[in-house]
């Protein structure tokens, strides 16, 4: 199947107002998730991924999560102790770099035809930067027909949707989203760390044998899957930073 990938949105976020844009892609090679919609959310202030990251844009996408790391002066690199599974380099630059190029045209898809993009597919909702920097209208469109849907937010998305993931990063950050009935996917730095009877390990991790891929898994559909939390092993280049900061 040929890939195509959408412009979804392209306006101000919803995090601080600066303007970002929404790519949909609509196949994936990616070994952990499968073939899924994949979903890239990039700062469209005129920085590319990496000089987002080196110097705070990527706030608009990224809003407080604790993995962005902290902006500098750098002129390569990416944000002093990042901790983030992506890497900039691949995907979000090269998504990036054929924006600029006109590779997606200028047009924003409508309504039907995000639906349309979406049906019958396992959606996975920022694959980079967090889905509340982004209308929820448009989540709504892209997964109204969708088999299934995958997403993850540090942020608030009003009203909640019930198919995404509370990012924690701490134990009390997942009790509280427990409490107010939400399902949590949480980075640890050691098996021993998971929640007895509330988390359970991501099936694609090594850690658990990468038993499935995202697309067979489906565990990752917030409050609409019923099931434990999720917890995942820090892992990917920056793991050892990931730890530290996860305790």
């Amino acid at each position: 199947m040929t890939s195509k990938t959408i412009i979804l949105y392209r306006g101000p976020s919803l995090i601080n107002g600066k303007p970002i844009v929404a790519l949909a892609q609509s196949t994936s090679i990616n070994g952990k998730t499968g073939d899924m919609l994949q979903t890239f959310i990039l700062s469209d202030e005129g920085f590319d991924p990496l000089k987002a990251s080196r110097n705070g844009a990527d706030e608009s996408i990224c809003g407080a999560c604790p993995h962005r790391g902290t902006p500098n002066d750098n002129d390569k690199g990416q944000a002093t102790g990042r901790t983030c599974y992506v890497t900039l380099a691949h995907a979000p630059l090269g998504k990036y770099k054929k924006l600029k190029r006109g590779g997606y045209g200028e047009a924003i898809a409508t309504r039907q035809e995000i639906v349309a993009f979406g049906a019958g597919r396992g959606v996975r909702l920022g694959t980079y930067g967090d889905p509340c920097a982004v209308p929820n209208s448009i989540w709504e469109s892209l997964t109204s027909r969708a088999a299934f849907q995958t997403a993850y937010t540090h942020g608030a998305i009003n009203p909640w949707p019930q198919g995404i993931m509370t990012s924690a990063d701490n134990a009390t950050q997942a009790q509280t989203a427990w409490d107010k009935g939400e399902r949590t996917f949480r980075v640890v730095s050691d098996v021993a760390q998971l929640i007895k009877g509330k988390e359970i390990l991501c099936p694609a991790s090594e850690e658990a044998g990468r038993k499935a891929q995202c697309n067979s898994c489906k565990l990752c559909g917030g409050a609409s899957v019923k099931g434990k939390s999720i917890a995942i092993v820090a892992h990917g280049t920056s793991k050892r930073k990931a730890r530290e900061l996860v305790g």
